[in-house]
């Protein structure tokens, strides 16, 4: 199983109000009984198109609208491309999955730019979320889901303040997590699921 962290970085919080600026994906995958990235990843950016702008998300994500105007991708070319890089990571015998540190946000982006340019979103609408898997496999609580209580678990540093919300980077660094989290549940020794029933459990 190939798994593709992907992170994007907008022009605000939902996509079709706002553009999807740049992208960022990294295969992770078994490799010798480890999960490990695979490869330097994708990077792309793309032109904005609608033209709404969240002041805050702009501030976040450092990009210059200007270039990108002038430099960054249609939304049909961004997902052929993106489409063509996941044929050289997967295959339709294993297809990729889509995973992402609040997944929601950048699925939702990536199914709209594949939307536009009129192709299957190849990740299908299926997810797997950072977050929500740390939650059981670290045993923590919603409040706790945040990378400076995560990344001390799996004994990762965080990224460098310079290289933050730069989409590439982001993928690797959430590739990274990935890999460990799914390094942790490989461990595991699972339950007995043959096991009786308790006889103080109520009934259904």
């Amino acid at each position: 199983m190939v798994y593709i962290s992907v992170d994007v970085e907008a022009s605000g919080p939902l996509p079709g109000f706002f553009d999807l600026l740049s992208l960022g994906a990294v295969a992770v995958a078994r490799a010798g009984g480890t999960y490990e990235p695979r490869g330097d990843g994708l990077y792309l950016e793309l032109q904005p198109l609608l033209g709404a702008l969240d002041p805050q998300a702009m501030a976040v994500n450092r990009l210059d609208l200007e270039r990108l105007r002038r430099e960054g991708l249609g939304p049909e070319e961004a997902a052929r491309r993106v489409e063509r890089w996941l044929r050289g990571v997967a295959s339709p015998a294993d297809p990729p999955v889509f995973v992402g540190y609040c997944a929601n946000f950048d699925w939702a982006f990536v199914n709209d730019l594949f939307h536009r340019a009129g192709i299957e979103n190849p990740f299908g609408y299926k997810a797997l979320d950072i977050r929500s898997l740390a939650l059981g496999v670290l045993d923590l609580d919603w409040q706790e889901l945040r990378q400076e209580r995560i990344l001390p678990l799996l004994g990762l540093e965080p990224l460098a303040a310079e290289e933050a919300h730069n989409a590439l980077a982001d993928a690797r660094h959430q590739a990274r997590m990935l890999a460990r989290l799914l390094e942790i549940a490989a461990a595991r020794t699972s339950p007995d699921i043959s096991s009786p029933v308790r006889e103080d459990r109520p009934n259904a």
